[in-house]
This record gives structure tokens, C-alpha cells and sequence, in this order.
């Protein structure tokens, strides 16, 4: 059983609302109510504290790859910080607190090669209702990207352990673009796969600052999520986003306006009939 717990304040059903900070990309944020995502035809999701709950695989993983190596292993809260990194680059900084290091590319690929077949229903199992959400969206005809700055095998892995490859058109790692996030390179290619974006109706959710950097780089709404690794309840982290959902449930609501319209279910128990 892994050892991986993260110490934060409890949830509120919350939603912020953030303005662009003037340095930033121009955002899309003032142009609609942001309690309400009903508008979008594009979303572009992140994988790890987003989709799926994966900090203990993760976690475990890293530790599992630094103790065959004879290095310390990490806390939680080091995993936690890491994870802004590229996975080399995290591999490099855990184990020699320079994220340059070029000992990282070797650490990487071993943990990449772990990680990737360790990936399940259970280690990478998507957050309670977020498939419901991906469903209803692909019901309603909104297109669906996936972009992760961990290696691209992974991401499309935890799509196909939740059965939800139907839902999205691509699924993307950092080892797939030029650059990683926070550059907007992921998001484009994305968008280019999914054809003919306005970017004005487009977002990316996910987890990380760096996350809402990448979205508002590429254009579209950056929509953070507040249950994932990090704390988006500070402000100095929520405000790289355009708005922020502290719940699953008030995602929802801001997609589907607390309706069923879309035949959306709030239990994730029965994955017929997709």
C-alpha cells in the first residue's frame, strides 16, 4: 500500500473566477460568464490530478526507480513540487536537486518504462465523475484532446484503462511536442488534430500553474481544477488560471448548468451504452 498523502485544508464547493494577470497571454476569460463552460466546443484535458488520481502510482514509482539506484528517496510534498517538472527533468531534480541534470534522461526512461505498465483501472483510475463528464461532453459533440507533460504512452494508457479513448481525438506527452508546458506547443497540436478550432471556444483544465500558462500561451480559457496535486486555493497558484473549480460536481454543473440533458449520470458505476 503506498504511503502518499498530501496535507491540505478540506473542500469547499467553490468556484473562482481569476483575471488575467496583464503579463499573461490575452485571455478569453471576460468574454462569458466563467461559472458557466456550457458555451465551449473544445476541451483539452490534463491527465495526472485531473483525470485521474495517479499520485500514488506516481509517487511509488519514483521512489521505486531512486532506492534500485542507491538515492534517497522523497516525501510526499517533494513528489508534490516535483511534478511541474517534465519527467526527466523531476527524475534529475529528486535526485540531485539540479532539474538540468543530465542524469535525469536515464532516470526518466526507467521510470517511464514502470509507469507505463503499472497503468490500471485501479493505480490510474479517472476521479469519481469525471468520465461522466467526458461522456456527456461527447455526447453533446464537444471535441476532446488529452495533453500531458508526462510521456505520451502514459497518457493514451490511462485513456484506454478507463475506457474512455471514444471520448478523445488525441492523447499527448511531452515527449510528442517541441516544447513542454508551460509553452503552448501541446495544446496547438491538439487543436491542429482536432481541426478547425476557435480557440476563443476552447479550454484546457488541469491541475498545475503551468497548465493555466499553456492555456492562455495558446489562446483558449485556462480552467483550473483544485483536487489534484496542487493547491490551487492559494492565490498565487489559482491566478494562472481564468477560473477555478474546487469540485468535480461544480465542474459539472458548469458544463452541463446542473441538467441531465445530455444523459449525463452522477454515478460512474455503469459504463454501458457509451
Amino acid at each position: 500500500m503506498s504511503s502518499f498523502a498530501l496535507a491540505r485544508s478540506p473542500m469547499r464547493s467553490r468556484v473562482r473566477a481569476h483575471a488575467a494577470p496583464s503579463t499573461s497571454a490575452p485571455s478569453n476569460a471576460h468574454s462569458h460568464d466563467m461559472k458557466s463552460l456550457s458555451r465551449l466546443s473544445v476541451v483539452a484535458w490534463d491527465v495526472d490530478g485531473t483525470l485521474a488520481n495517479t499520485a500514488a502510482l506516481g509517487y511509488d514509482s519514483t521512489n521505486a526507480i531512486l532506492r534500485e539506484r542507491g538515492l534517497r528517496e522523497i516525501t510526499p510534498e517533494e513528489y508534490a513540487r516535483g511534478t511541474r517538472f517534465t519527467t526527466p527533468r523531476r527524475m534529475a531534480w529528486h535526485a540531485t536537486g539540479d532539474a538540468d541534470d543530465v542524469v535525469g534522461v536515464a532516470l526518466g526512461a526507467a521510470f517511464d518504462a514502470r509507469y507505463v505498465a503499472l497503468v490500471d483501472a485501479s493505480r490510474a483510475a479517472f476521479y469519481d465523475g469525471v468520465r461522466d463528464i467526458l461522456r456527456g461532453l461527447h455526447r453533446r459533440g464537444v471535441k476532446q484532446g488529452v495533453l500531458s507533460n508526462a510521456c505520451g504512452a502514459y497518457a493514451r494508457a490511462v485513456i484506454a484503462a478507463n475506457e474512455a479513448e471514444a471520448f478523445v481525438a488525441c492523447a499527448y506527452g511531452a515527449d510528442d511536442v517541441p516544447r513542454a508546458k508551460p509553452a503552448p506547443d501541446g495544446l496547438r497540436r491538439v487543436f491542429e488534430t482536432i481541426g478547425s478550432v476557435d480557440v476563443r471556444n476552447a479550454a484546457y483544465i488541469g491541475d498545475a500553474p503551468s497548465d493555466g500558462e499553456a492555456a492562455r500561451a495558446a489562446g483558449c480559457v485556462a480552467v483550473g481544477v483544485s483536487w489534484g496535486s496542487h493547491d490551487l486555493t492559494r492565490d498565487d497558484a489559482a491566478r494562472h488560471f481564468d477560473v477555478v473549480f474546487d469540485s468535480v460536481a461544480d465542474l459539472r454543473r458548469a458544463f452541463f448548468d446542473d441538467t441531465d440533458d445530455d444523459g449525463i449520470v452522477v454515478a460512474d458505476d455503469a459504463r454501458g451504452g457509451d
